[in-house]
């Protein structure tokens, strides 16, 4: 019987040669967050598109629902990203269409609903999302915390049991901070699931993460519970959070 949403075992990923992610393994059940922190080009960002099988590792596995993702055919593949939504770190609107339309992107061409139907799915999610009268609106109309809440929207328009974002506060204050944090929990409660979450922000960790790993140059060091995380005196994960000079995390690689 399935007992995680996302199993990964001894994933690793090289590029032109070059190592991006070694050997990472973790399990993650359903309705659980995992906070994945760690240096600007760690591999956080390239173990999430690899989840979803945008990149082939060399070697290990990801199962995502009981699917090992690098097995799948192009069509049983496109099956499986129904079941998980991905925010991506700069929103990843389209420009040359309304946010209704974007929100809907996918919904469209996986389900046979009318223009009706999806400009009401629509309407649901951007109010689940915090925003209202915003649908016949482009994207650059948008503030940048709007376009982050409109991806969001985007992200839960299948219901998705898996989500995933890329730091999804970067570049906003501490108040919109807080509130897309809330904004996730209260998502993951009404949808029950699974989510990992790239981040830097210190403050959007505590407030979603039941467990947060470290990424060290594309080596999953360690994964502690929230609490732990913040007690801790182990080297590397002292080093990060106290963000330290000197230690064994590389300030140059």
């Amino acid at each position: 019987m399935q007992t995680n949403a996302v199993s990964v075992n001894n994933l690793s990923l090289t590029i032109d040669g070059k190592p991006i992610l070694r050997n990472i393994s973790f399990d993650l059940k359903p309705g659980e967050t995992l906070v994945l922190m760690g240096k600007n080009g760690s591999g956080k960002t390239m173990l999430l598109k690899t989840l979803v099988g945008l990149f082939r590792p060399q070697s290990g596995s990801a199962e995502i629902l009981g699917k090992n993702v690098h097995r799948l055919a192009h069509s049983e593949l496109d099956e499986l990203r129904r079941s998980i939504g991905y925010v991506f770190q700069k929103s990843g609107l389209f420009d040359s269409l309304h946010v209704w339309q974007n929100v809907v992107f996918a919904l469209r061409r996986f389900s046979d609903l009318d223009d009706d139907a999806l400009r009401a799915k629509a309407t649901e999610c951007l109010n689940r999302a915090g925003l209202k009268d915003v649908e016949d609106k482009f994207p650059s109309e948008l503030s940048g915390g709007m376009q982050k809440r409109a991806g969001i929207a985007r992200a839960i328009a299948m219901d998705p049991q898996i989500l995933l974002f890329d730091d999804p506060t970067a570049g906003l204050d501490p108040v919109l901070t807080d509130a897309i944090a809330e904004l996730i929990k209260g998502i993951q409660r009404n949808l029950g699931s699974a989510a990992i979450v790239v981040a830097h922000d210190f403050n959007l960790a505590y407030k979603l993460a039941d467990k947060i790993g470290l990424v060290v140059s594309g080596a999953l060091h360690g994964i502690l519970s929230r609490d732990e995380f913040r007690q801790t005196s182990e080297p590397y994960f002292e080093q990060f959070r106290e963000g330290k000079l000197t230690g064994p995390i590389p300030v140059i690689e």
